[in-house]
């Protein structure tokens, strides 16, 4: 408890540590046996701070989740507020592209039956939909349904088409359908760039139209489509092979 006993009259250092530290977890402690605790590493050693003690957080002060012009961009290391579906509001916090209910105030909180709704539940898939984001991961298969992805966005005010998403972790760009279906578009740009297109049928001078804008087979056989390029369009349109 060295931690604690050095910052027990500074909240927030204690908060910080616990919601932004490594391998945070809750539980017993045999050298604390009248409490539980919550335990993290820190500069190399474990730490714990006893439950009581954890400082209580209020959501009323921080920010919402809320992108503006599509693009959600969230400070690192930092706190939000979350409303649920039923108006309850909790902390989240953002940590290295990690988006979800605050560990000071999820670890302590009642056990629910996750079966059905409930705020637990719905925070969690959530959380899980926006931090893969938030990393450049897939969200389309047997983790979540596209509807469960299209409400997730349009909860924090992202919208169908283009969206970018940027949460301490790098910033990535996807395209959003009506559907819920999400493509990484720097991802699919990566593979693009990467083929030679003149190996596999097409030749130089060849255009494709890759989000309304134009690119050119060259010389080596690829096109250079560039992530920061303006595009008009949702559809990648190919040209005919030569052969």
């Amino acid at each position: 408890m060295a931690y604690y006993f050095a910052n027990y009259n500074n909240s927030s250092a204690i908060l910080d540590a616990i919601n932004f530290g490594e391998n945070v977890s809750c539980g017993y402690n045999s050298d604390f046996k009248e409490y539980g605790v919550i335990s993290f590493d820190l500069n190399g050693s474990r730490q714990v701070v006893p439950n009581y003690a954890v400082p209580k957080m209020n959501t009323s002060t921080m920010s919402g989740i809320c992108a503006a012009n599509n693009s959600l961009v969230l400070s690192n290391k930092s706190y939000y507020s979350w409303t649920t579906s039923s108006g309850g509001k909790y902390t989240w916090t953002v940590n290295n592209g990690r988006i979800g209910w605050a560990a000071s105030e999820s670890l302590l909180a009642e056990n629910t039956n996750q079966k059905g709704t409930n705020y637990k539940w719905e925070m969690h898939k959530a959380s899980n939909i926006l931090s893969d984001l938030a990393q450049g991961k897939s969200v389309w298969g047997y983790l979540y349904s596209n509807e469960e992805v299209l409400s997730v966005c349009e909860k924090v005010g992202i919208s169908p088409g283009f969206f970018s998403i940027d949460a301490g972790a790098g910033k990535y760009t996807y395209l959003l359908q009506e559907s819920g279906k999400t493509i990484n578009v720097d991802a699919k740009i990566k593979q693009l760039n990467d083929i030679n297109w003149i190996e596999i049928g097409y030749k130089e001078g060849d255009t494709f139209s890759v989000y309304g804008k134009e690119y050119a087979i060259d010389s080596s056989g690829h096109i250079n489509v560039s992530a920061e390029d303006e595009f008009t369009s949702t559809e990648i349109k190919y040209p005919s092979r030569s052969i």
